[in-house]
């Protein structure tokens, strides 16, 4: 995981992102019986994801490129 702040609060904001869209998605499903709340929890959940994943590999190369280490438990 990078260590700069932004990246990491980025991360964060976004993997709550997918969290809340899936959460969204399932209670449309089970609860409300919307298709409209699936189709777009599951939507948030999808394109929060696909960010997440960008700024996750955009913040591993930043960290290669200074040549700080990976952030692991040892640090």
């Amino acid at each position: 995981m990078p260590r700069d702040g932004i990246h990491r609060a980025i991360l964060w904001v976004l993997a709550l992102s997918v969290v809340a869209g899936a959460a969204f998605a399932i209670v449309g499903e089970t609860a409300a019986h919307d298709p409209v709340m699936v189709r777009v929890g599951a939507g948030v959940a999808l394109v929060a994801g696909v960010i997440y994943a960008f700024f996750r590999r955009l913040g591993m190369k930043e960290s290669k490129r200074r040549g700080d280490s990976d952030g692991g438990p040892n640090e």
